[in-house]
This record gives C-alpha cells, sequence and structure tokens, in this order.
C-alpha cells in the first residue's frame, strides 16, 4: 500500500471498519466462503418446513424475510435469528445440535480490506484475560473453525482464550491480507453523486477557476490579466494567502490551495477549454491532493476513508463502494458529569482493566491499609470490577441507583455463580458481606481530588463523605463515532444518542444497510448483537446484498 505519494488512495470495494469478531465473520464470507442448507431437521417444526425446499441451496440466495418469520431470541434481527438458528438449533433450550449449514468456498470474492485499532478481536483483547465469557464457549467460535477453551471443565471461556481465538482465526482462514491492524479511522467522507455526473469535467473546471479568480481579486497591485501575461513568472515562489484560495464545500468534499509552486497557471488556462487535455493537465498537476486521484473519480467510490497508522504515522486513505461499521460498543464508555467545574481526578477510572492495573501498582505502596474502592453501576461490568476488587482483599463500596436491580435477569444461577452472588449483596445491603457495602438508590454528588473523597447522597437528601483510594464508574459505553461527519445522525430514535442495547442504529433488519444512506451498513453490537453467535446473521444479510447488487438477475 507504501507509495511514493503518500496521499495516494486505495480502492477496495468494501471498507469494514472495526476488526472484531463482526468485521472477522464478514471478511471471511467476503472471501467466498458462503453458506449451503444441509439439512431441515430443526426442532422447530415451521422453520424445519421452510427448510425443505431449500436443502443443498446456497443460503445467500433464499428469501430472508420468509425463512425467519417467526423466530424469536436474543437479538431484534430477524436475519441473525435465522443465521443462529441453523448454526446452534435451539440453544437457548440447552440442546446442542449439529448446524444445518455448512460453509463452502464457492462464492465469489469480494475485494475489502477490514480496520482496526489493535490485534484482530478487537475489544476482546482488552478485557480481563482471567474474565469468563457470559456465552458458553462453544457459542465463541466462528464459521469454519471451533473454538477450545484451555480449561476443558469450564464450560465458559476465558476472555484470553476468545483473544487469542479470534488471531489464530484470522491466520488459519487466510484472511490476514485482508486486515490492517494498529490503524486509526480518523475521518469518513460520502463522495457526492453530483461529482460523478457526465459533466464533473465542466463543475470542476468551474470551482477551479472561480478559486484563481478570487486568488485575483485579493492579490494587491495586481489586476487580472496577471493570470493570462506574467503569473508564473511574478508568483512561482509564492502562496496565495487570500481567504478565497482555500475552499472546503461540505456538500462536494471538495478541498483546494492555489499553491503556486504546484500550480502552473499557464498549463491549466491552456488545457481548460479541452476536455481531454484538461484530463491529463489535471491528473499531472493535481497528485498531490487525494481527492483528485483516479479511485476518487472512480463512479464505483462512494466513500473516502482516512486514516493513521499508529506504529507507523502513515497516512492511509481507502476508497471503496461499500462502507461497513463494525466498530463495537465500548470504545467510549459514558461518563458521570459530577461537577461542571473540576475535572475528573486521576483516581476516577472508567474501565475495569485500567482499574486493575492501576490498583495492583497501588497495593504494592501499602498493602495493609488501603481505603475502599468505589464501584458505581449495576450492570454486569460493575459485577466484574466488585468481584475483581474483593478478590484482592479490598474493600468495595458500591453505589447503583435502583433499590431492587435485575442484574441477573437472564443468567441462569447454576452457570454464572458468581454474578448471582454480587445480585443477592445488592439485595441485601443490610447484611454484612466481607469486603462489600451497598448504597443503593445514592448517587456521586462531588469529591475532593488530592484529599481522595466522594461525597455520597441519597435520593432523600442524606449525604456521606468517603475516603477511597480509586473509584470506578462503570454505567455502560457507546461506540465512537467521531469520525463520521457530524450531522450523520444513524440512531433510531433520532432524540437519543446511540447505544448498543436500547438505541440501535436505525437499519432494514433484512440488509443490514443504514436507512438514509446509501451503500452504508452497520453489523455488529450497533446493529443490537450484542453476542458472538449472532454475528454471523449480520454478516450473511450484507453479503447477500452485495451479491445481489452485483448481479440482480441471480437473486
Amino acid at each position: 500500500m507504501k507509495s511514493e505519494n503518500p496521499n495516494n488512495i486505495v480502492y477496495k470495494e468494501v471498507v469494514i471498519i472495526g476488526n472484531g469478531p463482526s468485521g472477522i465473520v464478514l471478511s471471511y464470507m467476503l472471501s467466498g466462503n458462503v453458506p449451503y442448507v444441509t439439512s431441515d431437521s430443526h426442532p422447530d417444526e415451521m422453520l424445519s418446513a421452510r427448510l425443505g425446499p431449500i436443502v443443498g441451496d446456497c443460503l445467500l440466495y433464499q428469501d430472508f424475510s420468509l425463512l425467519s418469520s417467526g423466530l424469536e431470541g436474543r437479538s431484534t434481527n430477524r436475519v441473525s435469528l435465522l443465521m443462529d438458528a441453523l448454526l446452534h438449533p435451539h440453544a437457548d433450550m440447552g440442546w446442542d445440535l449439529e448446524p444445518l449449514v455448512e460453509f463452502r468456498k464457492t462464492g465469489a470474492k469480494i475485494d475489502h480490506i477490514v480496520l482496526g485499532k489493535g490485534p484482530p478481536g478487537g475489544s476482546w483483547h482488552r478485557m480481563d484475560p482471567q474474565m469468563l465469557t457470559l456465552s458458553l464457549g462453544s457459542w465463541m467460535a466462528l464459521p469454519g473453525m471451533p473454538f477450545h477453551s484451555s480449561d476443558s471443565e469450564e464450560k465458559r471461556a476465558y476472555a484470553a482464550d476468545v483473544a487469542k481465538y479470534y488471531v489464530q482465526y484470522t491466520d488459519k482462514m487466510g484472511l490476514a491480507k485482508n486486515f490492517r491492524n494498529g490503524v486509526t479511522v480518523d475521518s469518513v467522507d460520502e463522495v457526492k453523486r453530483s461529482y460523478k455526473s457526465d459533466n464533473w469535467v465542466d463543475k470542476l473546471n468551474n470551482e477551479i477557476k472561480g478559486t484563481l479568480e478570487a486568488c485575483m481579486e485579493n492579490e494587491e497591485n495586481r489586476s487580472r490579466n496577471v493570470m493570462r501575461d506574467g503569473f508564473r513568472r511574478n508568483l512561482r515562489n509564492s502562496r496565495c494567502k487570500c481567504d478565497g484560495a482555500k475552499r472546503n464545500d461540505k456538500k462536494r468534499s471538495i478541498s483546494f490551495c492555489c499553491d503556486t509552486s504546484d500550480f502552473d497557471c499557464d498549463r491549466f488556462y491552456s488545457s481548460s477549454m479541452n476536455e481531454k487535455l484538461f484530463r491529463n493537465s489535471f491528473t499531472l498537476d493535481y497528485n498531490k491532493v487525494p481527492s483528485y486521484n483516479s479511485a476518487y473519480r472512480s463512479p464505483e467510490t462512494n466513500w473516502i476513508v482516512n486514516c493513521s497508522d499508529a506504529n507507523t504515522g502513515e497516512k492511509i486513505t481507502y476508497a471503496c463502494k461499500y462502507l461497513v461499521l463494525a466498530n463495537g460498543s465500548s470504545d467510549s464508555p459514558n461518563r458521570l458529569e459530577v461537577s461542571k467545574t473540576k475535572a475528573d481526578p486521576a483516581w476516577m477510572l472508567y474501565d475495569l482493566g485500567n482499574l486493575e492495573s492501576r490498583l495492583d501498582s497501588y497495593l504494592t505502596l501499602d498493602p495493609e491499609d488501603v481505603d475502599p474502592v468505589l464501584v458505581i453501576g449495576a450492570g454486569l461490568s460493575a459485577a466484574d470490577a466488585i468481584m475483581a476488587v474483593r478478590g484482592r482483599n479490598v474493600p468495595v463500596i458500591h453505589v447503583f441507583r435502583q433499590r431492587s436491580p435485575e442484574l441477573s435477569r437472564h443468567l441462569q444461577e447454576n452457570l454464572y455463580p458468581e454474578y448471582h452472588k454480587v445480585h443477592q449483596m445488592m439485595l441485601d445491603p443490610s447484611s454484612i458481606h466481607p469486603y462489600y457495602t451497598a448504597y443503593p438508590e445514592y448517587t456521586l454528588t462531588d469529591f475532593d481530588a488530592d484529599a481522595r473523597t466522594v461525597i455520597l447522597t441519597s435520593k432523600e437528601g442524606v449525604s456521606k463523605k468517603i475516603n477511597v483510594s480509586f473509584a470506578v464508574i462503570l454505567i455502560g459505553s457507546r461506540p465512537d463515532f467521531a469520525f463520521l461527519p457530524k450531522h450523520y445522525n444513524l440512531a433510531a430514535r433520532k432524540h437519543l444518542s446511540l447505544d448498543c442495547k436500547t438505541n440501535t442504529a436505525d437499519i432494514d433488519r433484512l440488509t443490514y444497510g443504514l436507512r438514509g444512506f446509501d451503500n452504508l451498513f452497520a453489523i455488529g453490537p450497533i446493529a443490537g448483537d450484542n453476542f458472538v453467535r449472532f454475528l454471523p446473521g449480520g454478516a450473511l444479510a450484507v453479503t447477500a446484498e452485495l451479491y445481489k447488487n452485483r448481479n440482480p438477475m441471480r437473486i
């Protein structure tokens, strides 16, 4: 991908932002691995009847609306429920049945790149390695390669094993060549159709001519005929200082500056009246401007993705026809605004991994007399933090807003005893539990950064001042869409922020295309699929839509 011109654009038909399991399984299917229905022996008799006529056929070309009719489960997406029913028949009933589909490398290979900040696996590499998954270990597997836990006696999987599995998967499945890891997406721009029309040359010609005229109007003591008679002689080594020299049209995403050390005005005017000559001059003179290279001008380009390589500092730009958002849900933790005038102190944290490393360092200084750790939140992440802190024999102060939280609503006690133990402590705050004190219906209202103290206030207005060693706030997280244009609103309920549980991306449930956008898709947690076992459904839907667009007569 490296070239002498760092601003050259690399064209890919599909760019996938996010290299977690969502991006990995989509890469697997885009690499030509497609599912075929092998059996109709499903416990759901209605689904079994619908599968009967298509046994032996490729699933990509089937009617997802018909096949998924009536299916229910822990996803709101019908194709995800369908794919889960075929890969894990009646899994929620505790059944361990053979899949009803198999993947064969008979599909078309669609040129794509998967972009991620870290190794393949995404956020799994940032989790506590010894944390057990909520899902059973077998459900962490992606198509084509089984998952094996390092502890054969444990039905659930350790996060370290899961992270390792996804790296191995990309290697063994031959996907590594489609991944660019260690990169951050800086911005995404949509290429507007107005520049893809037949008269794009005239439009671009008028745009640049207008810019040059603005330069001349603002250049002191120069008349317009300088452009024609002496522009090169007088301005070759100078840079235009006028405001008009740099334009940024949001509708067209065009940036231009008449830096005359790179711009040949005589050649521009001699060729601008001739389309063929203009194209040649344009390519030679504007090669340093990424927006103007051939990939950008291609009618196949709908999106421009600008990235930075964290290891080399290199800037990379991709042009693509289709853009897929698979960047997960945990990039931006929800923050608690305690004070509008005081910044969060260094001991106030927002993720468990950071808490554990900081706490371990803190314990080496004075392991005998450590102030409690304040944990705020009532979800599973807060429960993980409570278990991690108590496991180090450090007291926990647990603050949550509801009197009776439903921490374990979907978790069976025999499979998740540790979470049920935390839930019992939360429900019975009056009882004495080692290293645990609950403060239900309290909130954090103030702190003293230097004294390392916090003020907790009940809903009745009663306040308590407590010394703490650390405070960790675990009240959920949101996907990071800072790279998208600010006016983009992807949420289903437009008046609320997008989150992966209550207000997911506004997608077509059969294609995963984002409503209101062309050639833009969302898969994984941001689309409402929060468990790995449902992710192949989103990948199937997107792949099927791309196949349909390539050959609409085949569907």
